[in-house]
């Protein structure tokens, strides 16, 4: 949940990409080969990918990488999805830049402009989504040196990808 507390006047707004029609999208023998394959997600590549500093060694043992499907069953509909975003690493049975480059051309597939929804906030605004079926970010396409965008984050705890 976000809950839009402080906005700009023009911008600051937030995009979700639908992970279930981006996979719907796919064709059948796509779809089927991706099935088989399993993903890292590591919150330090999380750090990387966003420009922050990089985790240290310690952070990394706190937080250390798991393994998830690629494409992921939600657990009450059954709807396949993709399962991936900032913070996958790479995939688990491809060499590493190989397996990097199709997360790239996944998340490009992903982020078209028919799977994306773009929220522009209004003070008071409150958004709920199911974090297990879409990619999100913060648009920075507001003046950032003279305007604040204060949003108030909820999570739920969710169950185990498979």
């Amino acid at each position: 949940m976000l809950y839009g507390a402080e906005v700009p006047p023009n911008g600051g707004d937030t995009q979700y990409a639908n992970m279930h029609a981006a996979y719907d999208a796919l064709p059948a023998a796509e779809q089927h080969r991706l099935s088989q394959l399993h993903v890292v997600h590591s919150w330090e590549r999380s750090r990387l990918n966003a420009g922050d500093a990089p985790a240290t060694q310690d952070e990394i043992e706190l937080r250390p990488p798991v393994t998830h499907p690629l494409i992921r069953t939600h657990p009450d509909s059954a709807r396949k999805s993709l399962y991936m975003g900032i913070h996958t690493s790479h995939i688990a049975e491809m060499p590493e830049q190989e397996g990097r480059a199709l997360l790239d051309d996944l998340i490009r597939h992903a982020t078209q402009p028919q799977f994306v929804h773009t929220h522009e906030w209004c003070v008071g605004d409150l958004l709920l989504w199911d974090n297990r079926c879409l990619m999100h970010r913060a648009v920075a396409n507001y003046e950032l040196e003279h305007y604040r965008r204060v949003l108030y984050r909820t999570v739920v705890r969710g169950t185990k990808p498979y």
